[in-house]
């Protein structure tokens, strides 16, 4: 269960319990206020009624009139019978717009109370009967406490709707901060939060950008380092490779040459040696080759990206004739040795996944200038990642992606089931690379 559900249920299970209790309470309120009012309402005409009957009663009609005096009233109503019991006329309470239910009247009716007052008339012996009746009373309570219960009720909506747009909106923020730390986790020290809402938020977004910007620093050094490391390991071997070629070639060539000499010899034992001496040459030659072509191994780009990208693309026609390849890489294109590498190792990599995977039937290529930049775009029309995706093409997609950025970079993937990958990156050419990395230094 959610932390939302947890403490929006709770909160509804708090404002359930108070509604309870409020009605309750309520229910009480007015059951005494009922009850009140009917007593108070019965004692005040039973008085009355005695009152009037202490004057002189000579006759029925008096009584009558008595009796009338309380029709259409609210609380009591009132009867005169004779000595048989028979019900000589009696008065009805006031018409009832809107009764209250049967169940509220069951919990709120109070005790009934009742009153004879025995009337003795010449010749007509008779009791003048009063009763309480609360239904009036009863219908003017339940419509207040239906009142009172519906605000109640929209006042616990309206404080469940407020809590609920606060946490959403603080969880707005969480979100934010979980999607900011994904991208942490995948190398994109970049992403920034905003620093708006509560405090409490806004110190935490704060702190994730302070984070983010030290790792962000520390990968720039290490890519500034590992960068280093490489020229000067690439120095070291030039060097060596260099030295090997400058001072153990020539003489290695002059022995092989003396060798040869004395494999000329007229004395066998001389040739014999001059021949040994000159295959032993031959194989330190051999061996020093292979070192130096370990120390400055050839370039796939030793006659430039076009060519590279030409051959590249040949090496796959042969393999896969039924794919058509089109390619346009734009001269001039103002890349160093590393922009260059980037650009050919993306075009490689996203060859390799299209043709192997993709089942594509057109693969299109193209390097060229964009709005200062050097746009890279690789489309082919195969069934896309959803089809070919597997553990080593993502391996590659993210090695690709993280080419771009140690380059200063953009990368952008579109996937289109059913039509294909279009793969783009955008290389900032060499000076505007330094720029930038003077900005992330600085």
């Amino acid at each position: 269960m959610s932390l939302q559900t947890r403490v929006l249920g709770s909160i509804a299970l708090l404002l359930v319990l108070a509604l309870l209790g409020g009605s309750a309470f309520l229910l009480l309120h007015a059951r005494s206020v009922a009850r009140l009012e009917v007593h108070t309402a019965f004692r005040g005409a039973e008085e009355s009624v005695r009152d009037t009957m202490k004057g002189n009663v000579a006759h029925t009609v008096t009584l009558r009139e008595v009796v009338a005096s309380f029709e259409g009233q609210r609380h009591v109503r009132a009867a005169l019978v004779n000595e048989t019991g028979k019900v000589i006329v009696q008065s009805q309470i006031g018409p009832l717009a809107n009764p209250a239910p049967r169940w509220f009247a069951w919990l709120m009716t109070p005790p009934t109370l009742t009153a004879a007052i025995p009337i003795n008339l010449p010749q007509f012996p008779c009791v003048l009967t009063l009763t309480s009746d609360p239904r009036s009373e009863l219908a003017e309570v339940w419509e207040h406490a239906f009142n009172a219960f519906l605000t109640m009720l929209l006042f616990c909506a309206g404080v469940m709707a407020v809590v609920s747009l606060a946490f959403a909106h603080a969880l707005r923020h969480l979100r934010r901060l979980q999607a900011g730390m994904l991208d942490v986790s995948k190398g994109r020290y970049h992403t920034r939060l905003e620093t708006d809402g509560p405090p409490e938020l806004a110190d935490l977004a704060r702190g994730f950008n302070h984070m983010a910007r030290q790792l962000e620093d520390f990968s720039d050094s290490n890519r500034r380092l590992e960068q280093q490391v490489e020229q000067v390991q690439d120095e070291e071997r030039a060097g060596i490779a260099r030295d090997l070629h400058d001072e153990v070639g020539p003489y290695l060539f002059a022995i092989q040459v003396d060798a040869s000499a004395l494999a000329k010899s007229d004395a066998s034992e001389t040739r014999e040696r001059g021949g040994a001496i000159r295959e032993a040459v031959l194989h330190v030659q051999r061996h020093v080759k292979d070192i130096l072509r370990q120390l400055r191994p050839a370039s796939e780009l030793e006659f430039g990206l076009a060519a590279a990208v030409t051959d590249l693309v040949a090496f796959w026609s042969r393999r896969y004739p039924a794919i058509r390849f089109e390619q346009a890489v734009a001269p001039e294109l103002g890349l160093d040795r590393r922009g260059e590498d980037g650009a050919y190792r993306i075009v490689q990599e996203a060859l390799s996944n299209a043709v192997r995977h993709g089942r594509p039937q057109t693969i299109r290529i193209a390097i060229a200038r964009e709005d200062g930049d050097v746009l890279v775009s690789v489309e082919d029309d195969g069934g896309g990642l959803r089809q070919s995706a597997n553990g080593l093409g993502q391996m590659g997609l993210a090695g690709m992606e993280e080419r771009v950025r140690a380059l200063k970079g953009g990368f952008a993937l579109e996937d289109r089931p059913g039509q294909g990958v279009c793969i783009r990156a955008r290389l900032p050419v060499a000076r505007e690379r330094e720029r930038a990395g003077s900005r992330a230094v600085a």
